[in-house]
């Protein structure tokens, strides 16, 4: 039994180096593209066409300093030495936060809440969850067809406030995660290639809400998606 739980285990990390090995090419290659375009053909392109293509550049240049960050940042939590700037925090402002900065990023999908209103503080570093909001909400648009609805949810009781962001990607059948490795590695056998690939962020997430002493899992139900949801401690 151990031994095939290593095994399984072995091949989860292999598949999130993967992972990390793709997230990073994806945004390099479009750099390197884009780039010739505008060395090759700067005379022939329209002012519009110019402009276009260091948008780009510009939006992949942002995206590969995100996951090299995240990788320098997994590597300082796995030794202790991420610091963590915590503070009192209204946990509604960093949700509406966030979806404001992934609206940005991305026009194709609605965004949706169903929040408590008087939700009570949390003491969190704000910066950090405010990450995991965001690349969890990216996560889930970039699973989910064009078009879909990204769900996020948050709910407490006297002990903790539980969050979930739900999308409408293919879904696994019933199953339920508590280590986001296993959920790339499943997500990425029964997802199609391309990019719609499992993202490195998930790992990361999962990282950052334990060192805030939260927990995380997903679930998932094959033809209605995945909903990953993550807990705070109160005050």
């Amino acid at each position: 039994m151990k031994i095939a739980r290593s095994e399984e285990m072995s091949k989860i990390n292999n598949g999130l180096l993967s992972a990390v090995s793709h997230e990073l090419r994806a945004p390099l290659s479009a750099i390197k593209g884009y780039s010739t375009m505008l060395l090759d053909y700067f005379s022939e392109l329209t002012a519009a066409e110019t402009q276009e293509y260091i948008k780009s550049i510009d939006m992949a240049t942002d995206r590969m300093t995100r996951l090299i960050d995240n990788l320098l940042d997994a590597s300082r939590l796995e030794e202790g030495r991420l610091n963590l700037e915590k503070t009192q925090v209204n946990i509604l402002n960093l949700i509406n936060a966030a979806i404001k900065e992934v609206e940005i990023r991305d026009s194709h999908h609605e965004i949706l809440t169903a929040l408590d209103n008087e939700l009570p503080m949390v003491y969190v570093d704000p910066k950090r969850i405010q990450q995991v909001l965001e690349d969890l909400i990216d996560n889930a648009a970039r699973c989910s067809p064009r078009g879909t609805e990204i769900l996020i949810s948050a709910t407490s009781n006297n002990q903790e406030i539980e969050i979930s962001v739900t999308g409408r990607d293919p879904g696994i059948a019933d199953s339920e995660f508590c280590n986001i490795s296993e959920l790339l590695y499943k997500m990425e056998k029964t997802t199609a290639q391309g990019n719609n690939n499992p993202r490195l962020e998930l790992y990361m997430c999962q990282r950052l809400v334990e060192a805030h002493s939260g927990r995380m899992w997903a679930e998932s139900i094959v033809g209605k998606g995945t909903t990953i949801k993550f807990t705070l401690p109160l005050i």
